[in-house]
C-alpha cells in the first residue's frame, strides 16, 4: 500500500545505549534543583530516555533526563539536604534512547494512551 500501513501502536523503531563517561554534576544550592544540558548527537524530540548513574554524590539525585531539542539531553538534578554541594567528580552515565516510529511519523501526541 502507498504510505505505509502501520498501526498506530507505539512501536519501536530502535533502542541504542549510550556511555556519557563526564557528566559533571553543577554546582547544587540546598533545597534545590538545577537543570543541565549535553550535547548527544541523534537524539530527538520525542524520544523515550532512560538512564543508569554508575557512581553517586551523596546528596544529588538526578530527578529526570529528556530530550529538550535535537541533539540535545537535559538533566535535572536535585539536592534534598540543607547544604549546598559543589565541585563534585565527573559522574559516568548509560543512557539508553528508545525512540517509537509512531512518535518520529507524527509527533509524540499520536503514541498510544493505553495498552488496548
Amino acid at each position: 500500500m502507498p504510505g505505509g500501513s502501520t498501526a498506530q501502536r507505539g512501536n519501536e523503531l530502535f533502542s541504542q545505549m549510550l556511555y556519557l563517561p563526564l557528566v559533571t554534576v553543577p554546582n547544587l544550592p540546598a533545597n534545590s534543583t538545577v537543570v543541565q544540558t549535553f550535547p548527544v548527537s541523534g537524539v530527538l524530540i520525542g524520544d523515550c530516555v532512560s538512564w543508569n548513574q554508575q557512581s553517586t554524590v551523596a546528596g544529588a539525585a538526578v530527578e529526570n533526563i529528556f530530550v529538550s531539542a535535537s541533539g540535545v539531553l537535559t538533566f535535572l538534578w536535585s539536592n534534598a539536604t540543607v547544604a549546598a554541594i559543589n565541585g563534585t567528580a565527573a559522574q559516568p552515565f548509560i543512557i539508553e534512547v528508545t525512540r517509537s516510529e509512531n512518535a518520529v511519523d507524527g509527533g509524540i501526541a499520536t503514541l498510544p494512551n493505553s495498552i488496548f
